[in-house]
């Protein structure tokens, strides 16, 4: 890790020392023409290393410190024997840099020609070593979120969100284990990645897939919307030496004939397609039917479908009977109702689920986003209805943050990338139904449990999973849902209005177990209305549950209403509500509780009702835990009760004094 540390640190001085170069002498200031002209020499660097041209110019003038070689020159001359080698030409013999191609560097500026060859060539030297130890080191990907990702931010149709070699490396290892290792060692594999971006998953498997298998078995095909990518998938195939590749630019959604030469042919698709973008629902419908078997005449008032629902129906119809697709979506995906809800249902008809790992908001925080994502991992084919397994996992940390370096978002490499951990708990050795891992959290679940409730990964955490284990050893107790504990009123207490002079509790007002900030609920004027509660109702926090905020309405001098994020709970005939206050506060309950959530980014979880609903709660079931149970509440009633009714006549106090 310290190598692919300090690898990482060197490169971003170098591309630092670049665009602060092109911005003072304000030459090439539009971001694509940047990396265009990195790529270029990227290509030159590729050339020469495996001798489809000879430069001893050009290895002299990367190799030397001296500032008294015409650079230009040099870099121009082989840079136009590269544009003439066939690895750099398209299938129609085109140019892969276009239709007139050539540096963007002018006389005058050799000290820049100097600084950008040498930097290319260190950082490339430095990748193909990585490499060689097995180390991911994605130089492009890096290129392209130095010099163009801030392009891409007001086009959310062709965003390009790189995915970090953490997440790539993990996902083709997960892939690889997953595959008979006879099967592409004897028959052709194809391998494609629809929304292939700079290449780095088609890279990074082909790397790894010639260690087990003869490199001529396995056939890579990718596709991108953006021809600047393809450029770039292309350059970063040749990088590694990958031989058998077939990219193109071109809609991998709408009227592609080129990927339905592919339909039910492919053997694996490892991808991460743009988020948040909308296809038409007319669109789809005007493909060939067997393009899209799950949205394919869907009735639906909607008339679009976020792309990366719509990638998952196309990508299933891509794909082989046993083909398995490895995609990372947005959370949206696995949690969310409407098309997302319907999309779930419709794969189970026609795919197995075989795996989700939740990653965590920092995943694409380089490329400019903390929208939390997760890996789905999908089998198509559903010939019978036996019982199968499926992996669920949580990762909390890849081993690095984000911070801004002059306007630049860059990897600042700490902690523990889990997914290392993770992949050889995962891959390495026999699973049983139960927990495969608890840091990182990871457990083996059955499908009729997972396919037919939530696909949420964390709501399967083992921190959930030893609670309710512990729960269910507990003598002389009965487990029950919290349903079948609590009547869940906020649906009748919002057509209620609210009453004259009535205070709204918060859910910043809630500042420990069981005290309400009183001075803060007095001065609080909420913007949108609140739902009715009534002394004795348990408010429980939806939002951010990870931050405990549950309390007991106590009786107050005024009438009040709570905010929405709470849900409104009232204890059934005979249960104290403090008794289910202090409960839900527990930690094993809490596990439970935290577990639930989903949310798009950290700090946007919540809990929903219908998860709320069945958190597990032992209540005593003999004589003597009763009794002592009931102690304890009277306890810890009175001390609530106690502290009420200081804080109130503190708040009081204040009030009185001048």
């Amino acid at each position: 890790m310290s190598e692919i540390k300090n690898t990482y640190e060197t490169l971003y001085t170098a591309f630092s020392e670049l665009r602060e170069h092109l911005h003072l002498s304000g030459r090439i200031d539009d971001s694509n023409a940047k990396l265009d002209e990195v790529s270029k020499i990227l290509a030159i660097c590729i050339a020469t290393n495996n001798n489809w041209i000879k430069s001893k110019d050009f290895e002299q003038l990367v190799k030397s410190t001296g500032s008294n070689i015409n650079a230009i020159d040099i870099l121009h001359l082989t840079f136009e024997e590269c544009t003439k080698d066939e690895h750099f030409l398209n299938s129609d013999k085109t140019s892969i840099f276009g239709a007139s191609p050539k540096l963007n560097i002018q006389k005058g500026e050799n000290e820049f020609a100097l600084i950008l060859a040498r930097t290319i060539y260190t950082t490339f030297i430095n990748a193909l070593n990585h490499a060689k130890s097995n180390n991911s080191f994605d130089l492009v990907n890096e290129a392209f979120g130095h010099f163009i990702r801030d392009n891409f931010r007001g086009n959310i149709e062709d965003a390009q969100y790189m995915t970090p070699p953490e997440v790539v490396d993990f996902i083709c290892d997960w892939a690889l284990s997953e595959i008979p290792k006879s099967f592409y060692q004897t028959n052709e594999f194809l391998v494609m990645d629809p929304s292939c971006g700079v290449g780095s998953f088609l890279a990074s498997f082909y790397r790894k897939a010639t260690l087990l298998a003869p490199s001529n078995k396995i056939k890579l095909i990718g596709q991108d919307k953006v021809d600047r990518m393809v450029r770039l998938s292309k350059i970063n195939m040749m990088l590694f030496g990958n031989e058998i590749y077939d990219i193109d630019q071109g809609n991998s959604l709408i009227n592609c004939s080129r990927l339905e030469a592919y339909n039910g042919k492919v053997d694996l698709i490892i991808t991460n397609p743009p988020f948040g973008a909308n296809i038409s629902t007319e669109n789809i419908n005007s493909q060939l039917k067997e393009n899209y078997p799950l949205f394919y005449g869907l009735e639906t008032s909607t008339k679009s479908i976020d792309s990366e629902l719509a990638f998952i129906d196309r990508e299933l119809s891509l794909l082989k009977n046993g083909g398995k697709l490895f995609v990372v979506v947005p959370d949206s995906t696995v949690s969310s109702r409407g098309l997302a809800e319907t999309l779930r249902a419709r794969l189970i008809g026609k795919a197995k689920l075989k795996g989700i790992i939740e990653l965590p908001a920092v995943t694409f925080a380089q490329a400019g986003t903390r929208t939390k994502t997760s890996i789905v991992y999908l089998e198509k084919g559903r010939e019978n209805t036996k019982e199968h397994n499926i992996v669920m996992g949580t990762i909390n940390d890849l081993g690095f943050q984000v911070a801004l370096r002059k306007g630049v978002s860059i990897k600042k490499y700490e902690g523990i990338n889990q997914l290392d951990i993770l992949g050889k708990k995962l891959f390495e050795s026999e699973k049983n139904i139960g927990i495969i891992s608890e840091t990182p959290s990871c457990t083996l679940e059955l499908s009729s449990i997972v396919e037919s409730g939530s696909w949420t990964a964390s709501h399967y955490s083992s921190r959930r999973i030893k609670a309710l284990k512990t729960i269910e050893s507990f003598k002389n107790y009965i487990i029950k849902d919290l349903k079948d504990i609590v009547t869940f009123e906020t649906k009748n207490r919002r057509r209620l209005k609210e009453e004259d002079n009535s205070k709204c509790i918060s859910v910043l007002h809630i500042i420990g177990d069981g005290i309400i900030d009183f001075e803060e609920l007095q001065k609080y004027e909420p913007k949108t209305k609140g739902n009715v509660c009534y002394p004795m109702d348990i408010l429980i926090s939806k939002i951010n549950p990870r931050i405990p905020r549950i309390i007991v309405v106590p009786q107050l001098d005024f009438p009040t209403t709570c905010s929405s994020e709470f849900e409104i709970v009232r204890a059934k005939e005979g249960i104290d509500p403090y008794w289910v206050c202090y409960m839900l506060l527990e930690p094993l309950i809490q596990d439970q509780i935290q577990s639930l959530t989903s949310g798009t980014s950290s700090s946007h979880n919540r809990i929903k009702t219908n998860e709320l609903e069945i958190v597990k709660l032992p209540v005593p079931n003999s004589e003597k835990e009763i009794l002592n149970t009931n102690k304890i509440i009277n306890i810890y009633k009175d001390s609530i009760e106690n502290i009420v009714s200081s804080s109130l006549t503190i708040d009081g106090l204040r009030k009185k004094t001048v």
